[in-house]
């Protein structure tokens, strides 16, 4: 979304991105770094947003519970194609891990034609990570103020009806065009690339609403910038306990949420995978990291096994993939 990369970091706090930013000069070093001390993590986002700032938080707190430097190295594009590819090219000793969607693992192969990995052979999950919902917000200057609401004012008014969406091809579009097929509300979905443009012009009232993972529109939200309408999850945001979810608000089918993933190489010693999962689950319980996670919009996971990573990717495959299909959808 991108469905997460996205400026939620412009309500960030200063202290935090100055942090991010001093932990990620502490932990940069040259890609051909490959010392057996050196652990890297690929992060699909470039620098300065919500998932950059999960991954040099996360790095800072591994190197304690390793023993060894983490660095963050960023691959932005190409919807995970070029970061996921990275870690398929990575030597399989568990030095370089991914952090990254689930959605693009299952989505990539049904829309691309030139993939040149398979996630489901190429990837060994190792925990997941966060919890990523996303949510429909308008302006606070708007008058809709529930998605009742926003339905009634696009189907009165296409002009009231645009939906600004980031990351084409992503979870978030196709939860986008399922709510405006079910609502039968004929709005308009504009395309941007990235949170940071569609938020600028959701606030200036070039387009009527926008939907977003929650780490781009939590603060904006709080910060009475924007008002987020509904969320898409099982249940409420963490970070948003009072905006309801679609099923609330009379959209009970649109469930739909993310989760940000730790994946080593596939062929990784089982011993590696065993310690790097151990790892995260004592970083993931540290109450700094769940703090400053839970600030910035993610849902917070305890972590999890590689099987129940597995089940729930299939579960959310099983889900989306015939709507992905019926769409006709493909990518670039």
């Amino acid at each position: 979304m991108s469905h997460h990369n996205l400026v939620s970091a412009a309500r960030l706090s200063r202290r935090d991105l100055l942090a991010g930013a001093a932990m990620g000069l502490s932990c940069l070093l040259p890609h051909a770094a490959q010392a057996q001390n050196v652990n890297r993590i690929i992060v699909r986002f470039p620098a300065g947003g919500p998932a950059d700032f999960m991954g040099r938080l996360l790095s800072e707190k591994l190197k304690d519970e390793l023993g060894r430097t983490v660095m963050v190295d960023n691959r932005p594009g190409a919807g995970t194609r070029l970061a996921a590819e990275a870690l398929r090219n990575a030597p399989a000793d568990g030095a370089t891990v991914l952090l990254a969607p689930v959605d693009p693992m299952f989505i990539g192969p049904a829309i691309y034609a030139n993939m040149r990995f398979n996630p489901a052979t190429d990837f060994k999950p190792i925990t997941d990570v966060t919890g990523v919902q996303f949510g429909l917000a308008v302006s606070a200057a708007s008058p809709v103020r529930t998605l009742a609401q926003f339905v009634q004012a696009a189907k009165a008014n296409p002009d009231q009806g645009s939906i600004g969406i980031t990351t084409v091809g992503s979870l978030l579009h196709f939860l986008a065009m399922d709510f405006v097929a079910v609502s039968r509300s004929g709005a308009t979905l504009v395309p941007y690339r990235g949170g940071a443009p569609m938020v600028t012009e959701l606030l200036g009232g070039q387009v009527s609403a926008g939907m977003d993972a929650t780490t781009t529109l939590t603060e904006y939200h709080r910060a009475g910038k924007l008002r987020v309408l509904a969320v898409a999850g099982d249940k409420r945001a963490d970070g948003l306990p009072d905006v309801p979810t679609f099923a609330e608000a009379g959209y009970p089918t649109l469930v739909a949420s993310s989760r940000y993933v730790l994946y080593a190489h596939a062929n990784t010693a089982p011993a590696t995978i065993a310690q790097w999962n151990q790892a995260m689950r004592k970083v993931l319980a540290l109450p700094d990291v769940r703090e400053k996670l839970g600030r910035v919009g993610y849902d917070l996971l305890p972590g999890a096994s590689t099987e129940e990573v597995v089940r729930y990717t299939d579960a959310l495959a099983a889900r989306w993939l015939p709507v992905i299909k019926a769409s006709g959808y493909k990518g670039d």
